[in-house]
C-alpha cells in the first residue's frame, strides 16, 4: 500500500502536533516551574533582606543609646553592609536570569503555537480530503 501525498501531510501534521506538545510538556512547563521558583525564592529574599535591615538598624540604634564603643558600633553597620550586600548580588543574578529566560520562553511559546496550529492545519487538511475521495 503506498502513501498518497495528503496522507504523507497528515502524519506530517500529526508529527507536527507531537511535537509541539513534547515541546510544550518537556522544556516550557519546567521552565515556567523553574521560573515560578525563583520568583518565590525572589519574594522570600526581599522579606528577609527587609527584615535584617530592620534587625540591624535597631542594633544599631541600640548600641548607640547605650554608648557603646564607636567600634562595636562600626563593626555592627560592617555586617549590615556585607549580609545585605549579598543578599544584592543574589537579587542580581535572580534578575538576570529572569531577563534571559523570559525571551526565550516566549520565543519557543510561539514556535509551538505555530507547530500545534500548522500540524492541526495539516492533520484536518488531509482527513477532509480522504474523506472526499471516498467513495460514496
Amino acid at each position: 500500500m503506498r502513501l498518497k501525498g495528503y496522507q504523507i501531510g497528515e502524519l506530517f501534521g500529526i508529527l507536527l502536533l507531537l511535537a509541539s506538545t513534547a515541546t510544550q510538556l518537556f522544556y516550557l512547563e519546567p521552565l515556567k516551574r523553574e521560573i515560578e521558583w525563583r520568583l518565590v525564592a525572589f519574594n522570600t529574599q526581599q522579606s528577609a533582606q527587609i527584615q535584617l535591615q530592620s534587625t540591624f538598624d535597631n542594633q544599631i540604634a541600640l548600641l548607640k543609646v547605650l554608648n557603646a564603643p564607636n567600634e562595636q558600633i562600626q563593626q555592627t553597620e560592617a555586617r549590615r553592609d556585607k549580609t545585605l550586600a549579598d543578599y544584592k548580588n543574589s537579587d542580581a543574578n535572580i534578575s538576570d536570569f529572569m531577563i534571559d529566560k523570559e525571551n526565550v520562553e516566549g520565543y519557543i511559546e510561539l514556535i509551538v503555537i505555530g507547530l500545534f496550529a500548522l500540524g492541526t492545519l495539516l492533520a484536518g487538511l488531509g482527513r477532509a480530503i480522504e474523506m472526499q475521495a471516498a467513495p460514496d
